[in-house]
């Protein structure tokens, strides 16, 4: 049975946003959260947008050799404690059936448990 997601809650007026981290959250959390997750490269930062060159699909449409553009707040690289990524960065990019969005870091092992996941068929809600 799938455990809670290892999230933070933050209220901000108008809106709640729950903040996930790659390093902690298994990929069954990822593949929970969200209706889109993909791998890509940054290719533009700006003050509230990153854009991502997806490079590849884990869950929803295929998006691979497409781009993301990713509006995320001054509050989410903050609040979330995910630093700002450079241009070039490799990321994990989530958004979720609500419209919110989640960029952090994607190392190369942890790409290869959400294949393995996906792979598995449990990824495929």
């Amino acid at each position: 049975m799938f455990r809670p997601l290892l999230a933070i809650l933050l209220f901000v007026p108008g809106w709640v946003h729950a903040c996930l981290f790659a390093t902690s959250t298994p990929p069954e959390g990822w593949f929970q959260w969200s209706s889109g997750l993909f791998a890509g490269d940054v290719t533009a930062i700006e003050k509230d947008v990153v854009t991502v060159k997806v490079v590849e699909t884990f869950k929803g449409p295929d998006a691979t050799r497409g781009t993301l553009t990713l509006t995320l707040s001054e509050r989410y690289w903050s609040n979330c404690r995910v630093e700002k990524p450079a241009v070039g960065a490799r990321m994990l990019a989530a958004l979720n059936a609500n419209g919110e969005a989640m960029l952090v870091p994607l190392s190369g092992n942890y790409a290869d448990q959400l294949r393995a996941y996906r792979i598995r068929g449990q990824g495929q809600n």
